[in-house]
């Protein structure tokens, strides 16, 4: 039988969630929330077997949610979610917003309930949701994330100033390939598209590497940073701030010095 938890969403951070909501579209139409009475984890994934980009926000769930404390996560998959907020957005004058989910127990984890659908009311308006089966999206927690991500894990990395990566972004916005080069020649690196522009923007330690990365995700790096920092691992870019992680999965034929 479906259980019930019902709790007020705070109305001074709903604009702020929705914006993050919106942002996690960008990588696929389909969101997932993982939440407990310490944090929501909230994330989009784009591939199957490998993953091409993945993105998450951590948040405080008292920053948010007026929920009194549970003992279990409550693992909620948001389908067609470009729909889902557009239908929040006639939400945002409500004075008292109430978030309602029904959920059963997961099979596999007594810990974990499994939501089955949602009803958000503010004022008259009632935005109701069917979610999605578990089995839909990969799961990945906190501690997944925290080990995957651990920066001391990364091979290499550079920054970007807040002007160039602005740059970036409009010149790729011109072109029509859909992916940029990012060399690293004797430790100077360069981004570019073939055969229309190029940009150094960082000189790190002596290495040469050669990577093809989709233009696409551009627009998911939060570009109100003063410097965006990519961290490369093994198989993938990593764009971390305080709140989110971002990776991204690049095509490679490289050689390190030091190697």
């Amino acid at each position: 039988m479906a259980n019930k938890i019902k709790f007020n969403i705070k109305k001074e951070k709903f604009a702020d969630f929705i914006d993050k909501l919106e942002d996690l579209c960008k990588i696929d139409d389909t969101l997932k929330f993982k939440i407990d009475s310490s944090n929501i984890l909230i994330y989009s994934m784009l591939g199957g077997n490998v993953m091409l980009a993945f993105k998450n926000y951590l948040l405080q769930t008292n920053d948010y949610f007026d929920i009194s404390d549970i003992d279990f996560t409550i693992d909620l998959i948001i389908p067609d979610c470009k729909k889902f907020v557009k239908n929040l957005n006639f939400l945002s004058n409500s004075d008292k917003l109430t978030f309602e989910i029904q959920y059963k127990e997961s099979q596999d984890d007594e810990n974990i309930m499994v939501a089955r659908s949602l009803q958000l009311v503010g004022g008259k308006l009632k935005i109701n949701w069917i979610c999605g089966e578990n089995y839909e999206m990969r799961d990945i927690n906190k501690t997944t994330l925290a080990q995957r991500l651990n920066l001391k894990n990364r091979k290499w990395s550079f920054s970007v100033e807040k002007s160039d990566f602005s740059d970036i972004k409009k010149l790729s916005s011109i072109n029509s390939s859909k992916v940029m080069n990012i060399n690293v020649i004797e430790g100077k690196v360069i981004l570019s598209e073939s055969s229309a522009w190029e940009l150094q923007i960082a000189t790190i330690e002596n290495r040469t590497s050669n990577l093809i990365l989709n233009k696409r995700f551009l627009s998911c790096i939060d570009d109100s940073l003063e410097m965006v920092e990519f961290s490369m691992f093994d198989s993938f870019i990593l764009v971390k701030t305080q709140e989110t992680n971002l990776m991204l999965s690049y095509e490679q034929d490289f050689s390190d010095d030091d190697v």
